[in-house]
């Protein structure tokens, strides 16, 4: 699976198939669940880390690429890549998809994970995601995904993604031009150019998390206003925790947090998925020590 994943981690999988359409996907799906194999989908293989020993069941690659534009809405097969999704609306001049430029995965991903940037997810511009779940097809709308950060019902439920229409708004081509190549340059910029799965943790919503403001400042040795930078959006970025924390750069076998990005695990080129878990703990660990927060995973597990 190593070749199939954006961190270049992973053992083989039992069986494995690319579905090239929607029918194709279905098809294997529907065929897995008859015989009792367990199976697996994924898209880009980012935001992924597979384990060692690998998958003992069946892992579907989801490339199926149906793409359709009609007025301000953009309807999109789920193993369409975010970056041909954001080319699609830049071209049709509609604006409400740039954040998304440069994040590698696929739109059936990013809309089961609510993948976003910059304060922005793609939850926000769904208008409904066409899933196949209990050997039927059926239409959930925006209010039925129950999305919220990094999270949607189908991370609790049964459920596969088939396709996702988005709603966007018209707007002059050249702003929207502007804007993808800002981003797109600035994450060039700011990201590591290794084999990663992308950020490994969530970052920390402060409405949700039992958050001691001044054991933080003290323990990072912050100011106030690089706390209230730190936090505009509304959630502490566990980059910057770890950054603080004085981990960046630290190295377990071949896995180290980015010198570049300490959101960002990276493949120094012989990393083993236990590397990667053995380094999630640590962090984990000496967070919870040291500022009282537990950070949870934003990256998937296959075969642990």
């Amino acid at each position: 699976m190593a070749a199939h994943t954006t961190f270049k981690i992973g053992g083989p999988a039992r069986y494995f198939y690319v579905a090239q359409s929607r029918g194709q996907l279905l098809a294997a799906v529907k065929a897995a669940e008859e015989l009792n194999i367990p199976y697996f989908i994924f898209g880009r293989g980012s935001n992924l880390l597979v384990s060692d020993e690998g998958y003992q069941g069946l892992v579907i690659k989801n490339l199926s690429d149906g793409i359709e534009v009609s007025g301000d809405e953009i309807t999109a097969e789920s193993g369409v890549g975010l970056s041909r999704l954001v080319g699609a609306a830049t071209q049709a001049g509609l604006t409400g998809l740039e954040f998304a430029a440069g994040i590698p995965g696929s739109a059936g991903g990013a809309a089961l994970g609510n993948a976003g940037a910059y304060g922005s997810s793609l939850g926000g511009v769904i208008k409904e995601i066409e899933i196949y779940q209990n050997g039927e097809v059926k239409i959930l709308s925006q209010k039925q995904m129950q999305y919220g950060y990094r999270d949607s019902v189908l991370k609790h439920q049964p459920g596969i993604v088939l396709s996702v229409k988005i709603k966007l708004k018209k707007a002059a081509l050249k702003e929207i031009q502007k804007e993808v190549v800002r981003i797109i340059m600035e994450r060039k910029e700011k990201l590591p150019w290794e084999p990663s799965a992308g950020c490994i943790f969530k970052n920390i919503e402060l409405k949700q998390a039992e958050i001691d403001e001044k054991r933080i400042i003290k323990e990072l040795d912050i100011t106030k206003d690089e706390w209230k930078n730190a936090t505009k959006y509304g959630k502490l970025a566990a980059g910057f925790i770890i950054d603080h924390l004085n981990l960046k750069g630290k190295v377990i076998g071949g896995c180290q947090i980015s010198q570049k990005h300490s959101a960002f695990f990276v493949n120094l080129g012989q990393a083993k998925a236990a590397h990667v878990m053995m380094l999630i703990s640590d962090v984990k660990m000496e967070v919870r020590n040291r500022l009282g927060i537990q950070l949870q995973e934003e990256v998937r597990y296959l075969g642990f």
